[in-house]
C-alpha cells in the first residue's frame, strides 16, 4: 500500500501552493493509496479531511508537522498544540501519551549545510554531528528519500540512518500539486486509518519507494544577501 505521509497545502500551509483536494486527486490518479495532511503545527479537522477523502475518491487522513530544536517530525495520532513540543523528548512524551507515531523529515536539514558536498571538508563533521543528535533517535522512521531533496542529500540521511539503525521511508515533502506521486512509503498491510497507521509505523512495516525513472533534484539554494 502507498501512502505518502508528508504533504502541504495552500490552506494551512503558507508556503504551499497546493490545494487540499487537488492533492489528492493528483495522488489518486498517480496510484498511490492514501495521503497524510501534514501542515506545520496546525491540524486539520477531521469532517474537512473526510470531505476531501470522499471528493477525491482516496483515502486522505490528516497529522501534522512540528519544528522541533533538533528538526521537523511528522506526528500522527495528536489534535492539539501543547507548548513544549518544540523539544524532542517532550514532543515524544506527548506522542507516547496518545498511543501515536513520530517521523523524522528530512534529516539532513540543520545538519548538511549548503554547499558541502562528500569528500569536503566539514562533510564527515556534519554526519558525526547528525548521528550523535538526539532526534533521529526517539523517532519511529525517518525519511531516506525526501521528495524535495537532491541526491546528495538524501544520500546523508541514508547514511545517517545506517548509522543509527533508524527505519528507513520516503514521502514527497509536496508544496505543489505536481509534487504528488513519485515519492511515498509503501505498507506492508492495508491502512484505513489513522490508528491502523500508527501501528505500521510503530512496528516498522513499511519501506521507501519512488516511481521507476524518478530522480531527485532538489530545491533551489537559499539565496545570499
Amino acid at each position: 500500500m502507498l501512502i505518502d505521509l508528508h504533504c502541504h497545502t495552500i490552506e494551512r500551509s503558507d508556503d504551499s501552493t497546493a490545494p487540499a483536494i487537488d492533492l489528492a486527486r493528483n495522488a489518486h490518479n498517480a496510484g498511490l493509496d492514501a495521503i497524510v495532511l501534514t501542515d506545520h503545527d496546525t491540524f486539520w479537522p477531521e469532517d474537512e479531511v473526510k470531505r476531501i477523502s470522499d471528493e477525491a475518491e482516496i483515502l486522505v487522513m490528516k497529522g501534522v508537522e512540528i519544528n522541533t530544536d533538533g528538526g521537523h517530525a511528522l506526528v500522527f495520532g495528536l489534535d492539539e498544540y501543547i507548548f513544549g513540543m518544540h523539544r524532542p523528548a517532550f514532543l515524544r512524551e506527548q506522542v507516547d501519551r496518545v498511543n501515536g507515531a513520530m517521523v523524522m523529515a528530512h534529516p539532513y536539514r540543520r545538519s548538511l549545510p549548503w554547499g558541502v558536498h562528500p569528500g569536503e571538508n566539514g562533510y564527515d563533521e556534519a554526519l558525526k554531528r547528525a548521528i550523535n543528535g538526539e532526534f533521529v533517535r526517539v523517532v519511529d522512521g525517518a525519511e531516506v528519500i525526501n521528495g524535495r531533496a537532491t541526491e546528495e542529500q538524501n544520500e546523508f540521511a541514508r547514511l545517517l540512518l545506517d548509522a543509527v539503525g533508524t527505519p528507513p521511508l520516503s514521502n514527497s515533502d509536496t508544496h505543489s500539486v505536481e509534487g504528488i506521486g513519485s515519492v511515498a512509503t509503501e505498507f506492508e498491510r492495508e491502512v484505513h486509518n489513522i490508528p491502523e497507521l500508527i501501528v505500521e509505523l510503530q512496528t516498522g512495516r513499511f519501506k521507501p519507494w519512488s516511481a521507476p525513472g524518478w530522480v531527485a533534484h532538489g530545491m533551489a539554494p537559499p539565496k545570499s544577501n
